[in-house]
């Protein structure tokens, strides 16, 4: 029994075909779930285009490795912009979309896998220490693979935190070019 007409439904409005969106945190199991499924949502609306402002300061090497997986494969345009800082596993993450942006002020950071013994058996400590040797190995095939640094600057990776400048960002392979993340007027912005 009803007590008037039946309405349709109120139509979805329709994606725009470029998206802007914004990602600031650590690299983890929660925040790279949430980019898979926001880039997911994007493309089963059809966005042709993702601009992601992309910042991190790190987070799990696994993670940070899924989220390069991911974004390398992505059959959507996508679009990463460094406006600050993008370090340690995040710098691996980036690397993963093809357009890489970089604003001129902005640092990257890489490192060798760090780890916190404290209060660590022998036994544990020997676990931790493969741990870290695998999980260097697959960091540096990656790196390896994409940057074009010169040996000087491997060995500094080796010991210490690397950081690099913009320019040095783009000369070395890690960012494609410099670049502003700058929506149009009126455009919203998606938090991941």
């Amino acid at each position: 029994m009803t007590n008037g007409p039946i309405t349709p439904p109120t139509p979805q409005p329709q994606m725009p075909a470029e998206l802007f969106a914004a990602f600031v945190g650590i690299i983890d199991q929660a925040s790279v779930q949430r980019i898979i499924a926001g880039l997911g949502a994007a493309m089963a609306n059809k966005v042709q285009r993702v601009h992601l402002l992309f910042q991190s300061t790190g987070g799990t090497v696994g993670d940070g490795i899924r989220l390069y997986n991911f974004l390398y494969r992505l059959p959507v345009e996508i679009s990463l912009y460094n406006i600050g800082t993008v370090a340690s596993i995040g710098a691996l993450a980036y690397l993963g979309a093809k357009i890489r942006k970089t604003s001129p002020s902005a640092t990257f950071m890489l490192h060798r896998t760090q780890v916190s013994p404290g209060g660590a058996t022998e036994e544990r400590l020997q676990a931790l220490a493969k741990n870290v040797t695998l999980d260097d190995a697959r960091t540096e095939t990656i790196l390896r693979a994409r940057l074009k640094l010169p040996n000087d600057l491997w060995e500094m990776h080796k010991v210490a935190d690397l950081w690099l400048s913009a320019e040095e960002a783009v000369k070395y392979g890690l960012a494609t070019e410099i670049g502003e993340f700058a929506p149009p007027f009126g455009s919203q912005i998606f938090n991941v």
